[in-house]
């Protein structure tokens, strides 16, 4: 009964969210989501690995300097913010999410996407709405 209710809030908080935030949520759980698929399978080209092949170029350019401001901000390895180039910083990243518990990995990568969803919207709010709307629109499609 508890989780019908609150699936319920979740999806009213949802319908109230802002919609020009709910696509740059969707866009970054895409890109969380194929970081997350990754972890299994190497890819050598992660870039176009992660970012949607259907992104306009003005986007793909907003979402790899989000990545790379993203990545910094998590900073889980110091290690990563010696790299310049995001590819290789993405790697780096990757490399250390794989060695993270998987819990961890999806609390980093959840960030991650609150993180992009923030750059994307060019912080417009509060980083703990974003958090909010982000975790409200994951746990909503894990249902």
């Amino acid at each position: 009964m508890f989780c019908l209710k609150l699936k319920g809030k979740i999806r009213l908080l949802l319908k109230h969210l802002d919609i020009y935030v709910d696509g740059h949520v969707t866009t970054a759980l895409q890109i969380t989501t194929q970081i997350k698929n990754l972890l299994a399978s190497p890819v050598t080209d992660l870039l176009t690995a992660i970012i949607p092949g259907n992104v306009d170029d003005i986007i793909r350019r907003q979402l790899i300097c989000a990545l790379d401001r993203a990545i910094e901000a998590l900073s889980i390895a110091d290690s990563c913010k010696g790299f310049t180039d995001i590819n290789d910083k993405l790697k780096c990243f990757v490399e250390q999410l794989r060695i993270r518990e998987p819990h961890l990995q999806d609390a980093l990568l959840q960030k991650l996407a609150s993180l992009l969803t923030s750059e994307l919207d060019g912080g417009r709010l509060k980083q703990s709405l974003y958090d909010l709307y982000t975790q409200a629109r994951y746990a909503a499609d894990k249902a």
